[in-house]
């Protein structure tokens, strides 16, 4: 997953990118690591305390925000 990561380094500029980035690699990582995960997942919290999910998703289609949100839920992140 560091690889990964690494690769699309400063590729996102926008928060909302940088988010749904965060959560995309949190769901690949499958948890294998659980140092990786947890730490990845901390970040996802902290931004979404930092900023708020609908402040972070402002701009975003309402039916791609839904589909979104649903997967937070599933992911226990909100």
């Amino acid at each position: 997953m560091g690889y990964v990561d690494y690769q699309f380094e400063n590729v996102f500029e926008r928060p909302v990118e940088i988010f749904m980035w965060r959560v995309i690699l949190l769901v690949l990582s499958g948890g294998w690591h659980q140092d990786w995960y947890s730490r990845a997942r901390q970040l996802i919290e902290d931004q979404i305390v930092k900023d708020g999910v609908d402040n972070l998703l402002a701009g975003v289609p309402d039916d791609e925000s839904e589909l979104f949100l649903h997967d937070l839920k599933i992911l226990k992140l909100i």
